[in-house]
């Protein structure tokens, strides 16, 4: 697994790259693709598991000791608006494949994307290998106020733990090609909830960078997951973690 990871983020970092950005991505939320036929993205998300709130005053590197949650993720858009997906996640060893439909309706000013995925992971809590399908309705706004704001809105279902989420963010450009983003993730509390839904929602913030084929984003928040699913699932506390995220765009 060391190995792949190398490999790809070798690929991320280095592929020859004949492409332009089509799409406005959000810190951990799932937006309507923007890929063309025969593009797609390599996708590098990190999180310190080192919260801030709790950081160990006699201990200056307990960030880089702490270990990290880290995601690889690969899409590729091989022709009619349809996207083949899948990634792996450190924590848990989540491994993810899935499959996306596309509808770009920027003349009704927004565009959807409807997900079906397939996960696994080690579910530690119940001491469980959990495998189920995750369903996810994905909308994105097309800009507007002067074209610098895109708004997004997540809506899913995590089979597994019987769970609807929810997920709400925002997109702002400050100056060219350098974005202020903000997510959050309400969370429903009901009686009967699995163990692994937490008591608060998750929230989180950030800045993304856009370079000729790749985006930078550097981000906060109270979770040390990165995913949609596991974002809609909330948290238990309100410590604080930081990561950053790298997209590589590729056109084949």
């Amino acid at each position: 697994m060391k190995k792949i990871f190398l490999v790809m983020t070798v690929l991320l970092c280095f592929t020859v790259l004949n492409a332009e950005q089509y799409e406005s991505p959000m810190l951990n939320m799932t937006v309507p693709s923007g890929l063309e036929d025969g593009q797609a993205y390599f996708t590098l998300n990190h999180k310190f598991l080192q919260s801030l709130r709790a950081y160990p005053e006699d201990n200056l590197y307990a960030l880089f000791d702490g270990g990290v949650n880290m995601n690889l993720y690969f899409r590729y858009m091989p022709a009619w608006d349809i996207e083949i997906k899948f990634g792996y996640t450190t924590k848990n060893r989540e491994q993810t494949a899935g499959l996306s439909y596309t509808l770009k309706t920027p003349k009704i000013l927004f565009n959807s994307q409807v997900d079906v995925q397939f996960f696994s992971y080690a579910d530690y809590v119940q001491n469980n290998f959990a495998q189920n399908l995750f369903y996810l309705l994905s909308l994105q706004s097309v800009a507007f106020w002067d074209d610098r704001v895109v708004v997004s809105v997540d809506a899913g279902y995590d089979g597994y733990n019987e769970h609807i989420g929810l997920g709400i963010g925002a997109s702002m450009e400050i100056v060219r090609h350098i974005r202020l983003l903000a997510e959050y993730y309400p969370v429903f509390l009901r009686e009967d909830r699995s163990v692994n839904v937490g008591t608060t929602g998750c929230y989180a913030f950030g800045i993304k960078l856009d370079t000729f084929g790749h985006q930078f984003i550097f981000k906060a928040g109270n979770s040390a997951d990165t995913s949609t699913r596991r974002m809609m699932l909330g948290t238990t506390t309100q410590d604080v973690y930081i990561g950053f995220t790298i997209m590589r765009l590729i056109a084949f």
